[in-house]
């Protein structure tokens, strides 16, 4: 059935479930912030659609003491929030923030806004392709989410677009992804791909005349989810979005909160920018939460769902109810995940992460024993395109790859925690 979605902002006296804070969880305690640099504290405070008084006493109190305003466009930047950091400042400011860095600010924000209408054309070109061919092509992330979860394209920074189709129509998808003048970036696509068949992350396409890249899922790509995606019963639950006049088929707030939590937990929450597309969107849309937590456990990653919102809920007061709070606290492994990422935010460990934390995090996250042990050896042997084209072996080795991907894994991300920058996402 398909519904519609529109931005629907909700009062926080209607959302926002009773504060117990003597009774609140440990796992950011009450001193975490205070650990935080300054820097980090305004762009967290800044990472609001609509922060209330007390948020914008926060910036205020910040904003009054020493700070670095390159390391403030620095943090700003690592995780896509130059636009919320320059909006929020710009009406909390009150003249204390140099004008120099307003201008870098507002430059940034500007062309946050300019890529996203670039982009959101680019999207309904492409989309209006593959609906004349009767293709599925469905746009996630990038600006319906934007749209979604604040109202607008111009806060939400991306680079590229994002779009699922089902493997079965892969083949005919980068057809007409070439039609559309996009050259894609790996090899050929199978057939029939079977179980030991590489498949990428995702299918990458270019097109050269506009340097714009899009990035194709499929349920053989997003290999992070235990159990594969089935598009036919996600199919039943798409909602409409009215976007600048456009129609767009999506996935539903529900079946979008949990796939941007699968992603979140892919990459080690390393952005803040994927806490706030989840605070602000449970914030903006109405979410049946029962539902939320049936695909959840039927994709076999309830925990994967509780720890997103249980960061959103603790980094960035995202209302959340009382149930699914509950759920969360009781769960010591979310208590766990929760303080890695808090620890990974405020320095206490490395900036980036080794085979070993990677592969502790990865078995925390998954919902029994059974799935931890197996989800964490697959993902840790199972080899990627990039692993094969690393070294080319012949088809009778095609196992061997096993044993590659582990060892590429180590020459990238080293053992155990290191400092300096993490490598691109």
């Amino acid at each position: 059935m398909l519904t519609s979605a529109f931005p629907l902002r909700k009062s926080a006296q209607e959302i926002a479930p009773p504060r117990y804070e003597d009774n609140r969880s440990m796992s950011l305690n009450s001193d975490w912030r205070e650990r935080l640099l300054p820097e980090f504290k305004l762009v967290l405070c800044s990472a609001h659609m609509s922060p209330d008084q007390k948020t914008v006493g926060r910036i205020h109190h910040i904003l009054s003491g020493p700070l670095s305003w390159p390391q403030v466009a620095s943090v700003a930047f690592e995780h896509h929030l130059e636009p919320f950091v320059y909006e929020n400042i710009k009406v909390a400011g009150d003249g204390r923030v140099p004008s120099l860095c307003m201008d870098s600010m507002r430059e940034a924000a500007r062309r946050t806004g300019a890529m996203a209408v670039l982009l959101f054309s680019e999207l309904l070109r492409v989309y209006e392709i593959f609906q004349a061919q009767g293709v599925p092509l469905i746009p996630i992330k990038g600006p319906v989410l934007g749209w979604l979860a604040y109202g607008t394209l111009m806060r939400r920074r991306f680079l590229d677009l994002d779009f699922f189709v089902p493997q079965k129509h892969m083949r005919r998808a980068a057809v007409l992804f070439k039609s559309a003048g996009y050259s894609a970036q790996f090899d050929r696509v199978p057939e029939n791909p079977g179980p030991t068949d590489s498949v990428p992350g995702q299918y990458s396409f270019l097109r050269e005349a506009t340097r714009t890249q899009i990035e194709l899922h499929t349920e053989r790509t997003l290999r992070y989810f235990p159990v594969p995606l089935d598009f036919e019963k996600m199919s039943r639950r798409l909602i409409t979005v009215q976007l600048c006049g456009a129609r767009l088929r999506s996935f539903s707030i529900e079946d979008s909160l949990v796939m941007l939590c699968v992603h979140g937990a892919k990459h080690f929450w390393e952005r803040l920018s994927w806490i706030v597309d989840i605070a602000e969107l449970i914030a903006a849309q109405p979410v049946d939460w029962r539902l939320a937590m049936r695909i959840a456990a039927k994709l076999r990653c309830t925990r994967l769902l509780l720890l997103g919102l249980y960061l959103a809920y603790q980094l960035l007061d995202a209302p959340l109810p009382q149930t699914v709070l509950d759920q969360a606290r009781a769960d010591s492994n979310v208590e766990w995940l929760v303080a890695k990422v808090g620890d990974k935010l405020t320095g206490a460990v490395g900036s980036h992460m080794g085979v070993l934390p990677r592969a502790a995090f990865r078995y925390r996250t998954r919902d029994g024993i059974g799935d931890a042990v197996w989800q964490t050896i697959r993902l840790a042997t199972a080899p990627t395109e990039g692993d094969c084209k690393s070294i080319r072996l012949p088809k009778a080795l095609t196992p061997f790859y096993g044993l590659v991907r582990p060892w590429n894994l180590i020459l990238e991300h080293g053992i155990g925690w290191r400092f300096g920058a993490p490598p691109d996402l």
